[in-house]
């Protein structure tokens, strides 16, 4: 006898309950790839409460699917607005779940459902963070027309840190209020970098100063850790560490874990081991501040991000897909 017919509605707060259910099963299929994700949430209880938190933002509308009485996925959407990406939709990294026994095509049918509301409401670009792990969830966003933007990559802090040799006249220290000038010219480095092919992610001039604001307030931060290596009085390389924020509510931070926020090193030095000597004094930081995990993330069409970060022994955990979809879809209906 094969499947009931299924059917999709509206996502309610009514369906909370049995999506937790899903989410909570998907995330310890997750765990079981990467374990430093929080135990807490193969809890059916705490996956609702995420799902809850979700649904008290602004402009979230979903799907629910229906085999008879049993919910077998749900989709959730956040619709929003910026001077960046314009009007686009993200399906947050709890916005969907499918359950065991059900294909691919399940998140094929729902997005198809769900989708067609956002393009009506004006939103064109569509963004989605899927689990690592997760085949199922990645064939099907892939088979709608996404790809990867950004990698979310984790690693356990190694218990024995070496430190590999590294030019004498390089200076590896924490970044001093002395250095804020320079900081502010490298503040911009990642930002042009990527400006470039093959990412072409835009470099708005006017971030430039926020960007700078930014770093600096960053510097200044005493609970983080910027790491810079520097010769003579030019900057070469820098790393900046900081606390992630705990939270009963996020799914995708991994426990007891500090975050690698932002690094580079200045075109004419590379190659030469800044980053990995860079990268050492930071775990070594993070260790004796009892940290076991740190997590970073990095754009896949950086080619040398999306080539050192690996090597430094960052795996993988989570992805950020992305689908930009044709305006004028909404008037070139081929009708006449």
């Amino acid at each position: 006898m094969g499947k009931e017919k299924m059917k999709m509605v509206t996502f309610q707060h009514a369906h909370v309950e049995a999506a937790g259910m899903l989410l909570s099963a998907r995330h310890a299929a997750e765990r079981e790839k990467t374990p430093s994700l929080p135990k807490l949430f193969e809890e059916p209880l705490h996956a609702r409460q995420v799902i809850d938190a979700l649904l008290e933002k602004e402009n979230v509308s979903g799907v629910a699917a229906f085999r008879g009485a049993e919910l077998i996925g749900y989709m959730l959407g956040r619709l929003e607005t910026d001077k960046l990406r314009e009007r686009h939709t993200w399906v947050d990294y709890t916005g969907t779940a499918i359950a065991a026994e059900e294909s691919a095509e399940l998140y094929r049918e729902m997005y198809s459902v769900i989708g067609a509301e956002w393009t009506k409401s004006g939103s064109f670009k569509h963004y989605a963070l899927v689990p690592g792990g997760d085949t199922r969830a990645i064939e099907g966003w892939f088979h709608l027309g996404f790809a990867y933007e950004q990698v979310h990559g984790v690693q356990t802090i190694p218990s024995d840190i070496l430190l590999p040799p590294l030019n004498s006249a390089i200076h590896v220290r924490v970044a001093a209020e002395a250095d804020e000038r320079e900081v502010r010219k490298i503040s911009t480095l990642i930002m042009e970098h990527q400006a470039k092919s093959p990412v072409w992610a835009p470099a708005l001039i006017e971030e430039r100063v926020k960007l700078q604001e930014g770093y600096v307030e960053l510097m200044k931060d005493p609970t983080a850790y910027f790491c810079i290596a520097s010769q003579g009085q030019d900057i070469l390389g820098f790393q900046a560490f900081y606390p992630t924020q705990n939270s009963d509510l996020n799914m995708m931070l991994p426990d007891s874990c500090i975050c690698l926020g932002v690094g580079a090193t200045v075109p004419h030095a590379r190659g030469i081991g800044i980053g990995t000597h860079l990268i050492k004094h930071g775990f070594d930081h993070a260790r004796k501040a009892g940290y076991t995990n740190c997590m970073t993330d990095w754009r896949i069409t950086n080619l040398e991000a999306s080539r050192f970060w690996p090597k430094q022994n960052f795996l993988p955990y989570a992805y950020r897909l992305v689908r930009h979809i044709d305006p004028r879809i909404a008037w070139a209906t081929g009708r006449a």
